[in-house]
């Protein structure tokens, strides 16, 4: 039934929230525990990461809370040892190396592809 509960999450827009009900905070506890394995286990762990399982607590009552999170992977947050925090971008072409290796294509069709990326980003 979980897993159900996990795929109806899976179907929430971007700042939707699914709300499970539970008994106790220890009930909550051990229903995220178990929701966390079912996510890590996903097929898809694109899809599975951007739901973030957490317990909450709403007019005095215990929910684990499943949230679609929007997600950039192009854009992440560097904390520097002094607090401060830069944008760092992954550049284009890594980016589309891991795509590419995603998609299992060989060491030649992956350069193949971004060598025609290269050469439609200098055209453009």
């Amino acid at each position: 039934m979980l897993k159900d509960w996990f795929c109806e999450a899976l179907a929430l827009q971007p700042g939707e929230e699914l709300l499970l009900p539970a008994a106790s905070k220890a009930e909550a506890t051990r229903l995220r525990n178990r929701l966390l394995k079912l996510r890590d286990e996903y097929p898809d762990q694109t899809d599975a990461e951007s739901i973030s399982i957490r317990v909450t607590l709403v007019k005095r009552r215990f929910f684990v809370a499943l949230r679609r999170e929007p997600l950039s992977p192009t854009v992440a947050f560097k904390r520097a040892t002094d607090g401060s925090i830069v944008r760092i971008t992954l550049p284009t072409r890594e980016r589309l190396r891991r795509i590419a290796i995603q998609d299992g294509l060989s060491p030649e069709e992956i350069e193949e592809v971004l060598g025609s990326a290269e050469k439609e980003g200098k055209d453009a």
